[in-house]
């Protein structure tokens, strides 16, 4: 199996949930769209506040409708050990305690075409 991320950044045993911001790449149990599940996987935040955060769905895999994806390299910077897109019409909203772990940050570019397909989206 292929990981597509490298270990977390965990300080002392305990993630550093103060540290989490808009464009940090997080470690979470990432649920199925239709509930059935959910799995362990890199999400991009979007949104925080000071308990929850919204997070985008990421993959290695990019089939589908490409019009939401936003392509991420594989970096020590993203912390992704393959290249991957993030799917802007793919997220949801996580109380920070479930967060497993912080593993990167998103390049500005890459957050500035997050943002355009967002606001689009969502008609913002």
């Amino acid at each position: 199996m292929n990981r597509i991320f490298t270990p977390i950044k965990i300080s002392s045993g305990v993630m550093q949930k103060s540290s989490l911001k808009k464009g940090s790449i997080i470690l979470i149990s990432f649920p199925f769209t239709d509930l059935s599940g959910e799995k362990r996987r890199p999400a991009l935040i979007v949104a925080v506040s000071s308990d929850h955060c919204i997070a985008l769905f990421m993959t290695s895999r990019t089939q589908g409708d490409r019009s939401w994806h936003v392509p991420i390299g594989s970096s020590e910077k993203t912390g992704l050990v393959l290249p991957s897109i993030i799917r802007c019409d793919k997220f949801a909203s996580f109380d920070l305690r479930i967060v497993q772990g912080e593993i990167g940050t998103a390049p500005r570019a890459t957050l500035k075409s997050v943002n355009s397909k967002l606001r689009h989206l969502l008609k913002l």
